[in-house]
């Protein structure tokens, strides 16, 4: 409520709001006239790439497309070998989930790695679910993720520059092919608690497989990318094991997608599905979304919050037809928590004294 209340209708803040508005609505115009198969990628990127300057701007539009390309390209070449042999599956998904989360941890590259370990770890999973539709998969989710962006800077030149702050990382050593440290005893005692933490998240990711056989479930991309994208916090808090920010990122995650598609659901109820209410109802929740990320106590929420709104909302060229796409990201969200929680009771999260 306190967010909320602090909503600028004009200044420096509620201008960004638009610009991110208009930002995801371009994104979905575009990937609607080439036909793509998820939009709400498309919107994602729309979403999460724009920045203050072009030049922020561009720079982590550039990382997100290489990093999906990459990722993409990996899981291709991984997807044969994980189909039909459980165990393989369960190896790739711990090497993809650990090198991308480690790269993201320990670079000035995060954001193109973080898409790396996402988008191979997605890949290989469709492997399980559909091995026919591979490659197929692989290629769209590259072009949504492409559409979307080049959509986001098409904006953002329209529009001035704002100041802006770019983030450090306190493992800033550009670790990258530099395998003979793993070997070096005081570079693996310096940086233990972070290897530590890769470790514990890309288990989460890669037992992820015996969970789904288990329950027959048959939607994996949400609790994969929950179990991954949950444990990319500050390097600063691996480092000083402050492990609550984790917990919190759980929390906002399953909180803010719910909120996100209750508001969708309460507009498609009210209103229906008619293209300008759903473009007034997308523009809005955006505006308020971007604003609650940028407030002061709920960051990750108002990021949950708008994905959830564009998740249940942005669902194909047709008009919206059900409500299972919000439903299934609300229930791989409680999945792949579930299994960040397991992990962790197995392999507790040790505090400072």
């Amino acid at each position: 409520m306190r967010e909320l209340k602090s909503l600028e209708l004009r200044g420096p803040r509620a201008r960004d709001a638009a610009k991110l508005a208009i930002s995801v609505l371009v994104a979905v115009a575009a990937a609607t006239i080439l036909n793509l198969d998820d939009l709400s990628w498309a919107a994602f990127s729309g979403y999460m790439v724009i920045r203050g300057s072009l030049a922020e701007t561009f720079r982590r539009g550039l990382m997100r497309i290489v990093g999906t390309a990459g990722g993409a390209l990996l899981g291709l070449l991984l997807a044969p070998s994980a189909a039909d042999a459980p165990l393989l599956l369960i190896v790739f998904l711990f090497l993809v989930s650990w090198i991308g989360t480690f790269q993201s941890l320990a670079t000035n590259y995060s954001y193109a790695w973080l898409f790396f370990g996402l988008t191979a770890g997605m890949v290989i999973t469709e492997a399980l679910a559909s091995p026919d539709s591979v490659v197929h998969f692989a290629a769209t989710r590259v072009a949504e993720i492409t559409v979307g962006t080049c959509a986001c800077l098409v904006v953002a030149s329209l529009f001035p520059d704002t100041p802006s702050r770019r983030e450090q990382h306190a493992y800033d050593m550009l670790w990258c092919g530099r395998l003979r440290d793993v070997l070096n005893e005081s570079w693996l005692r310096e940086n233990w608690l972070l290897l530590e933490h890769c470790t514990r998240a890309a288990l989460a990711v890669a037992l992820l497989p015996l969970i789904w056989r288990w329950f027959g479930i048959e939607e994996f991309s949400q609790t994969a990318v929950t179990s991954y994208v949950i444990m990319i916090v500050p390097s600063a808090a691996v480092g000083n094991r402050r492990y609550a920010t984790i917990y919190e990122r759980i929390a906002h995650r399953a909180f803010g997608c719910l909120l996100g598609s209750a508001v969708a659901l309460v507009s498609i109820g009210l209103f229906g599905t008619g293209l300008p209410v759903t473009v007034l109802t997308l523009a809005a929740g955006v505006w308020i979304g971007y604003q609650i990320q940028t407030g002061r106590e709920i960051n990750y929420l108002g990021t949950q919050f708008t994905l959830g709104l564009l998740i249940t909302l942005v669902q194909g060229p047709a008009p919206i037809t059900d409500i299972t796409p919000g439903l299934e990201r609300l229930v791989g969200i409680a999945i792949g928590s579930a299994m960040l929680c397991l992990t962790t009771f197995a392999w507790p999260l040790v505090q400072d004294q």
